[in-house]
């Protein structure tokens, strides 16, 4: 099958559209302090909401700041705290998967599929399309007349007509 060239291009597109949508991401979060940086990436364990440290009011959220500025001011570097609440708490202490490892299938999946939907899709309406191109006339109104009845089929509709009508 001759791929088109218009599908491979929007493919390309939109692949294009997620990574710059990801580095973009990325580079919101190198604009904040270390500290913050470190905040946003690790999820508040409180269990009162979803919420990161940086944005949770509660308690827990404080004294996980705390001991952000702490490490920090010890002087590990960014990686080294976020890489100690993880080994305490497990890769669920994160806001986000990694790119790494099995990981990083959760970040190809969501577009992986969309592309792989959407090629399906254009696929499937250019045969539906070539099909109606040929059932339609050239004039490009509504097909002729319906094909012809055989005796059989005609009597079959005279009979069910007749029982509706007597019905009412």
């Amino acid at each position: 099958m001759r791929r088109e060239p218009r599908t491979c291009l929007g493919a390309m597109a939109l692949l294009m559209a997620a990574g710059a949508a990801l580095l973009a991401g990325r580079a919101a979060a190198a604009d904040l302090s270390p500290q913050r940086q470190i905040e946003s990436s690790l999820m508040c364990y409180c269990g009162c909401a979803d919420l990161t440290v940086r944005v949770c009011t509660c308690g827990t959220a404080e004294g996980m700041r705390r001991e952000i500025a702490a490490q920090l001011a010890d002087g590990r570097s960014p990686e080294q705290v976020t890489a100690a609440f993880v080994a305490r708490y497990g890769e669920k202490i994160l806001s986000a998967p990694t790119l790494s490892g099995f990981n990083l299938v959760a970040w190809i999946t969501p577009f992986a599929v969309l592309l792989v939907a959407g090629s399906g899709l254009v696929v499937v309406v250019r045969r539906w399309s070539a099909r109606g191109a040929v059932l339609l006339p050239a004039t490009g109104g509504a097909p002729s007349s319906p094909p012809a009845l055989s005796d059989r089929e005609r009597d079959l509709m005279t009979r069910v007509e007749r029982e509706i009508r007597e019905s009412r």
